[in-house]
């Protein structure tokens, strides 16, 4: 009953309230508009423009989106009145502004007329018609030419390529490169002339807006009309920002434990929201560390290891349980056969990988031992006659060894080598093209690779090549977050590993992080929660306690990253 009696007044209540709000708004009897009705875009279309015997170009604009975005946009045309997307009709884009479509394969001399078109959830809304005759038909055949991608990216400023390959049936009197920032950029949008004739060519673009993505063509005109190469988009380089919480942290522990340099990235939902680098790249040089240097990532090249195997597993290629050595094992007898009752032979993928392999750096960790030889000479030696302190599968111990072993692994199950399988099947679907094994010495520093320094120890002492699979990749901080987004677990950016395989492993955990410490080198990668990952890179270390310098750089950069209430909406990849 109390239950119906609160029901029963609070209908009376509702029916008042609707009745006095009724009685508020308009007329009796009239009704009362709908303010939350569904509206249509607004959307305007421009004079056709660059009109040839078989083309035209058309532009418009959604002024307005209306009630919803809009998700599709262009011009419709045809030979009548009042064309609409039923009929011919070039997409281009979403969302509100302006943008242009090239209309192809029009009949010469012909009345056209066309409309721009706008499509939200409410409807298709239509601009102003306009109308243009394509030309008469000329003889001969218009130049064909090619796009290059663009090169010299900056904040306004870019270079992009064109390349005549025929002329056609007259001489090129003009060619050049067209853009805009919208697709199918015409000579009546943006263009650079660049001579004529056939041949290769560049065109510098200046004046544009930076962050912002924009689209090239190169044009060639002779008498026949003008031809368009193929398209290319780039984007131009964001404008810089300084977060200067995070930048004084930085700044103060460069000071505090002598770093020449630091260059970080840091990913919040999938976008690479902060990319910044500090000190020196090198300091005999003076020279300013820029984000795209290299650094020594040393023991984060593990986690790229571990990656081309779970890639291997995906794949059907290897199972984590499959034996490494001996009869019937991956490498079989390669480095020779296991001794007989070493328990060798029953060391399998995911004991290296876990590091249970139940071998041990006594006396030495043999990967920074005799450094003048090779991995094949250095894996026989182990396999013969350093002893399992434990059997495999029973104990945890970090061996640099085991990592050096899967490189094998990778190159014996693919008959490519290690650092080519990853390049290709791991780093290439990332978008990551300069990340490769390190050199040695001085005298092999990289381009674009930073200068390492360490008083206690030489930089430069170490065999880097023989370290591959577990210490030897060269990178940026903006290449590794693009490894990152690709094994996080994250829904924007597809990952290379399915979930079912990086859930087992430490890829599984909310918070995980992997550094790396060799001589001159310091570095972090982590993915510190369901939002937010990072990367820290350093060319120094501290001898005395490596842990120190990586520690504190991790709990600092942890705690900078949480305080932040806004950040930046650009994606810097």
């Amino acid at each position: 009953m109390i239950k119906r009696y609160h029901f029963k007044s609070l209908v009376a209540i509702l029916l008042v309230a609707g009745f006095l709000a009724c009685s508020k708004s308009g007329t009796p009897g009239q009704p009362v508009p709908d303010t939350n009705q569904a509206t249509l875009a607004s959307v305007s279309t421009d004079a056709a423009t660059v009109i040839t015997a078989n083309t035209a170009g058309v532009s418009g604009a959604v002024t307005n989106q209306g009630s919803a975005s809009v998700t599709e946009r262009g011009i419709c045309y045809g030979l009548n009145a009042a064309p609409n997307t039923s009929g011919s009709k070039i997409s281009s884009g979403t969302g509100a502004g302006s943008f242009s479509s090239s209309l192809s394969g029009l009949t010469a001399n012909t009345l056209y007329h066309a409309r721009a078109y706008a499509i939200n959830s409410a409807g298709t809304a239509y601009g102003n018609e306009v109308t243009f005759t394509t030309t008469a038909a000329t003889t001969g055949t218009i130049p064909t030419l090619t796009t290059s991608a663009a090169t010299s990216v900056t904040l306004t400023g870019a270079t992009v390529g064109g390349s005549v390959t025929a002329e056609g049936s007259s001489t090129v009197t003009e060619r050049g490169i067209c853009y805009a920032t919208t697709a199918s950029p015409i000579i009546s949008n943006s263009k650079v002339a660049s001579g004529v004739g056939a041949g290769e060519y560049t065109a510098s673009l200046s004046g544009l807006t930076s962050g912002t993505l924009y689209y090239a063509r190169a044009y060639a005109t002779n008498a026949a009309g003008t031809a368009y190469g193929n398209e290319v988009s780039f984007n131009t380089t964001a404008a810089p920002i300084n977060i200067a919480s995070i930048d004084n942290a930085i700044a103060a522990k460069l000071t505090q434990y002598n770093i020449p340099g630091v260059a970080i990235a840091i990913i919040k939902d999938e976008k690479l929201v902060y990319v910044k680098s500090y000190g020196l790249a090198d300091k005999e040089a003076n020279t300013t560390l820029a984000n795209d240097h290299l650094f020594r990532i040393a023991s984060l090249s593990k986690p790229i290891t571990f990656i081309a195997i779970l890639n291997l597993v995906q794949a059907g290629t290897i199972s984590l349980n499959q034996k490494v050595f001996g009869t019937g094992g991956i490498l079989g007898n390669d480095y020779g056969a296991p001794p007989v009752g070493s328990n060798k032979d029953q060391i399998t993928v995911k004991h290296l990988l876990d590091h249970t392999s139940g071998w041990i750096n006594s006396p030495t960790d043999p990967m920074f031992s005799a450094t003048n030889i090779t991995q094949a000479q250095l894996i026989t030696d182990l396999l013969a006659n350093r002893a399992l302190t434990t059997v495999p599968g029973a104990t945890s111990y970090y061996l640099n060894f085991g990592y050096s072993v899967l490189g094998r692994v990778i190159e014996k199950v693919t008959g490519m080598t290690y650092e080519n399988y990853v390049k290709t099947n791991i780093l290439a679907p990332c978008g990551i093209t300069q990340m490769r094994i390190g050199g040695s010495t001085l005298a092999e520093r990289l381009p674009k690779e930073v200068k390492y320094y360490q008083s206690e120890f030489n930089p430069y002492s170490m065999n880097i090549q023989r370290m591959d699979s577990h210490g030897g990749w060269v990178a940026s901080a903006t290449d590794l977050a693009r490894l990152m987004v690709k094994i996080d677990r994250q829904s924007v950016k597809t990952d290379l590993i399915s979930g079912s395989l990086l859930l087992p492993t430490y890829f599984g955990y909310t918070n995980w992080y992997h550094t790396g410490s060799i001589s001159g080198t310091s570095t972090i990668l982590s993915r510190l929660n369901n939002n937010y990952s990072f990367v820290i890179l350093a060319n120094t270390r501290t001898e005395s306690n490596p842990n120190t310098i990586l520690d504190d750089l991790y709990n600092t950069m942890s705690t900078q990253i949480l305080a932040v209430g806004t950040w930046p909406t650009t994606d810097l990849f």
